[in-house]
């Protein structure tokens, strides 16, 4: 196992080789990520394990955790979560592959054989497992919100006691003249 990641890589030949990878990245050195969180200091811990399988299918096995900081869509304001990935990326040199890989793989695409961010790979990885709308998981809002809902809800029962007069009822006596 090395210690300090590489910046960039080459898989297929880490799979070839039979390398394994355990470190840390920097979240600044993930912009794309960093647009939907509140702070991007912190460090990515990365293990990353490339291998061949028994049919010939160059793969990487990586698990990416990070603890960030986030906007709660509830309350604006930020919230702490842990960023989770647990990936199995088989790596194909052609989309005519992608349908012949096994169901256990997701496919890594390589376009050419020139070095790859490894950074841009855990970045992407890490994207994916974003909430669509982050939120505490307890009631961030103060009771005064609740209370005006339910207050407004309350308003709305009151005025159905009162018969909804229709946008159509002056057209209704038009047609009886």
């Amino acid at each position: 196992m090395h210690r300090k990641l590489p910046k960039e890589i080459d898989p297929l030949r880490l799979a070839q080789n039979g390398l394994k990878f355990d470190g840390q990245l920097l979240l600044s050195d993930m912009p794309r990520l960093a647009k939907s969180l509140h702070s991007d200091s912190g460090l990515v811990n990365v293990v990353l394990a490339f291998d061949i399988d028994e049919i010939g299918t160059p793969y990487v096995k990586g698990e990416f955790t990070v603890p960030v900081s986030i906007v709660c869509e509830r309350c604006m304001l930020p919230m702490s979560m842990e960023l989770s990935v647990s990936c199995l990326l088989a790596m194909v040199v052609s989309e005519k592959f992608i349908d012949k890989l096994a169901e256990q793989y997701d496919p890594w695409l390589l376009e050419n054989s020139d070095p790859i961010s490894l950074s841009k790979v855990v970045e992407d990885e890490l994207i994916l497992v974003l909430p669509l709308v982050p939120r505490h998981t307890e009631a961030c809002l103060p009771s005064e919100a609740w209370s005006a809902m339910s207050d407004n809800s309350d308003y709305n029962e009151d005025e159905g006691d009162e018969k909804p007069v229709s946008p159509f009822a002056i057209l209704s006596s038009l047609k009886k003249q």
